[in-house]
């Protein structure tokens, strides 16, 4: 059954309804009449038995009340006694007239008090049971007596045992309730009772307006209100159930990936495992060529979108990604339980308009699979990116210098290797602290002939134990990050907490950026932007831009693109080039923040001659295609040249492209084929899968643009969940949203 039961019937003006037996009963139970514990045990009496037909003749709706499961189950006195008062006070005009009702939901026994009486309605407002008996009695128009229900076991677990729980779910959705009845928030009114029952707890809440010809109820209107209220009741429940679901999406996003290039690269290489696919992804291309409507999939004939919804069945046949979206399923109509039992059809992945944005996506890579117009396959790029680290030598230069008489040397004097060795181990041997670091220094040298880790250890924690700041926050990173020492976590933190005691910027960053990142540690989000701000405030450029990347992701702290702005923009101006690149892309982009071009190729250009490869790649992809910036084959070759020196693989693969066409550089075979083969070596799929064509002699386009559609589906999926986590995007009303605009566009953030 569902986790939460709601009825909703009404009582109509003065209305009477004489079911004498009923009646009767009721008058005889009101609450007092409970079979002691000697008898309620016993099988039902025949007088209750009897009753029950009768009412669920009257009620057949009565059915779906836990009492009646209750009942079902076990067919004793108290269990139908139970059933029998839920049915009565679910149907008010049992008790003949409202009055009778209010006081009955108000002073029956286990009603929880709040005075003399157990009615509340909303916050501030002061209930008088006579008042309110008067009110609901003479009422003009119906009154709803909606009945709220829980498990006892849900009930306790969640709170709902209490009547002070009841008041603020009730006075929260209050207005959503108003709404789904169609009465003004302004002419709502409303009592509530509720009632501690030992089996399932319940509460009662008689809803009108002042407005008698304003209230309307619908069936779908129930269906909301339960619906909202098993959200709000169940929150905790559903956290953990979209947690779940989210896992398996995200696993059948990865595996529907796997799967998909894995029949991409059957297909281009003869190999396919489902040539049914295959036919359909090279007949879908074919019929778009030919087709003179919108290429969008609402546009076109009913044959072509068969076509489109027959790559999406076939791909589902997978007994991998059958299974997962069987496990989507489940979880989806675990969170639909909560308020019915009644559950919806599962619908082919095809006609599932959660994954709808897949076909459309299909529709575009078939059409540029023949497309003889230069690409770019760098859709992962961001991922690539290497986390920037200090040097120590940066680290070192941050602290304030001893004086030279500290460590044994004069102004004058520059030792040679060895005599600055043993005038070191002279100094570190009295316990010079800064001598016993500058020691272990030069013996973590590789190129040292004095190479030493084991002893640079040593003097390092004799260092560190003496206070010194770079000793513990360089002992702490090589045993966090294995440099020259065994990794221990334990021992590393110790260390760099011992540094960060004593405000050490680099210790704060390099903790701050572990517990951001929870792959040392577990995840600690709050601790993680302390740490980083208390870093970042120092002026430390690596926390900024950390800060401020997280800030733009939006993936381990709420996103913000005014303070990603802020802080990455920080970090670019004291000359940080992850920060310059990252800041001259979101500029570039326009897609989160206002474009300026200007700016953006000044900090992309300031990061690339820093030698930084994706700010290399970048520009040379921006002067290649020449659409924001004048178009400069030079330029472009230039920076693609540089990157590619480095080991890029994007800009070896696009390298390789250029030569192989012979766009804008005179074809080189031999040349693309190296770097090609340069692009493979570091992990460029595209780049593989162009390597096997050319020498199977196929059509690379095709296998290029395959290709193209399998990152393309992992995108939608990721966009899919990404939309999902940010709640009900589009109910914001129009007046609201503007405003939202507004202030984003004051601080330069793009309008969504």
């Amino acid at each position: 059954m569902a986790k939460i039961i709601l009825k909703s019937p009404y009582l109509k003006p003065n209305a009477v309804k004489h079911l004498a037996n009923y009646t009767k009963y009721i008058a005889k139970r009101d609450g007092v009449e409970m079979p002691d514990d000697s008898k309620k045990f016993l099988e039902a009496t025949a007088n209750q038995q009897k009753v029950i037909a009768e009412l669920l003749a009257a009620y057949p709706d009565s059915r779906e009340l836990y009492e009646f499961e209750d009942y079902c189950r076990n067919i004793t006195r108290e269990n139908a006694d139970e059933f029998i008062l839920r049915i009565a006070e679910t149907h008010g005009e049992l008790f003949g007239n409202r009055q009778n009702y209010v006081s009955y939901i108000a002073t029956r026994p286990r009603a929880e008090k709040i005075a003399e009486h157990g009615l509340f309605t909303d916050d501030g407002v002061p209930v008088v049971l006579a008042q309110a008996v008067k009110e609901v009695s003479e009422h003009t128009g119906n009154v709803w007596t909606h009945i709220i229900s829980l498990r006892r076991e849900d009930a306790r677990r969640l709170g709902y045992d209490t009547v002070d729980q009841w008041q603020t779910l009730l006075r929260s959705q209050r207005n959503m309730i108003a709404q789904q009845m169609k009465i003004k928030p302004g002419n709502f009114r409303w009592y509530a009772a509720f009632h501690n029952e030992s089996h399932h707890p319940h509460i009662h809440m008689m809803a009108f307006s002042s407005d008698p010809k304003e209230p309307y109820l619908t069936e779908q209107g129930i269906r909301t209100i339960k619906s909202e209220l098993a959200k709000e009741i169940f929150r905790q429940d559903n956290i953990s159930i979209y947690q779940k679901q989210t896992g398996y999406r995200d696993t059948l996003r990865k595996q529907g990936a796997e799967i998909i290039a894995d029949i991409i690269r059957r297909i281009n290489s003869g190999e396919s495992i489902n040539p049914v696919i295959g036919e359909m992804l090279y007949r879908l291309n074919d019929r778009l060529q030919k087709t003179n409507s919108k290429k969008v999939y609402g546009y076109l004939k009913p044959e072509v979108k068969s076509i489109v919804d027959g790559i999406v069945d076939e791909l589902e046949k997978d007994e991998n990604i059958r299974r997962l979206y069987d496990l989507w399923y489940e979880q989806y109509f675990n969170v639909i339980r909560n308020y019915t039992d009644t559950m919806p059809d599962k619908l082919p992945l095809s006609q599932n308009k959660e994954f709808k944005s897949i076909k459309n996506s299909i529709i575009q890579e078939a059409l540029a699979l023949s497309d003889e117009q230069f690409t770019f396959e760098d859709e992962q790029i961001n991922n690539d990116i290497p986390s920037a680290e200090p040097s120590y030598t940066e680290v070192e230069n941050a602290e304030s210098l001893p004086l030279q008489s500290e460590t044994g040397f004069s102004e004058q004097e520059t030792p040679a290797p060895d005599p600055e060795y043993f005038r070191l181990l002279s100094q570190a041997e009295k316990g010079n602290r800064y001598a016993q670091y500058g020691l272990a220094k030069l013996l973590l040298d590789r190129e040292s002939e004095r190479y030493d880790p084991g002893t640079a250890v040593e003097w390092l924690i004799e260092s560190a134990q003496k206070g010194y700041t770079v000793a513990q926050y360089r002992i702490g990173k090589m045993y966090l990050r294995s440099e020259h020492a065994p990794k221990d976590v334990m021992y590393a933190f110790r260390w760099l907490e011992a540094a960060e005691k004593q405000n050490n910027q680099y210790a704060q960053y390099l903790l701050g950026k572990t517990y951001l990142s929870g792959s040392d540690v577990m995840q600690d989000i709050e601790k993680a932007v302390d740490l980083l701000t208390k870093s970042a405030d120092q002026g430390n450029r690596y926390a900024t831009y950390t800060l401020g990347k997280a800030y733009l992701d939006g993936k381990d702290i709420p996103k913000d693109i005014g303070k990603a702005l802020e802080l990455l923009t920080v970090s670019a101006d004291k000359g940080f080039e992850a920060a310059e690149y990252v800041l001259g892309k979101l500029l570039f982009g326009g897609e989160q923040v206002s474009k300026d071009i200007p700016k953006a190729m000044d900090y992309l250009t300031k990061a690339a001659l820093k030698r930084n490869q994706f700010a290399q790649y970048l520009l040379g992809k921006l002067y290649l295609a020449g659409e924001d910036v004048p178009k400069d084959s030079v330029q472009a070759i230039y920076w693609l040249s540089k990157s590619a020196e480095q080991g890029n693989m994007y800009a070896e693969y696009a390298l390789g492209k250029l030569y192989l066409y012979g766009r804008d550089v005179e074809r080189y075979f031999e040349k693309a084929i190296a770097l090609l083969t340069a692009a493979v070596g570091h992990g460029n799929p595209y780049a593989a899968l162009l390597l096997q064509n050319i020498r199977n002699n196929r059509n690379w386009s095709y296998a290029l643009g395959s290709l193209r559609l399998l990152i393309q589906l992992g995108r939608i999926f990721q966009n899919r969940l990404d939309d999902e986590r940010k709640g009900k995007i589009g109910l914001v009303d129009k007046k609201l949203r503007s405003q939202i605009d507004a202030k984003k566009a004051a601080h330069g953030i793009r309008q969504e």
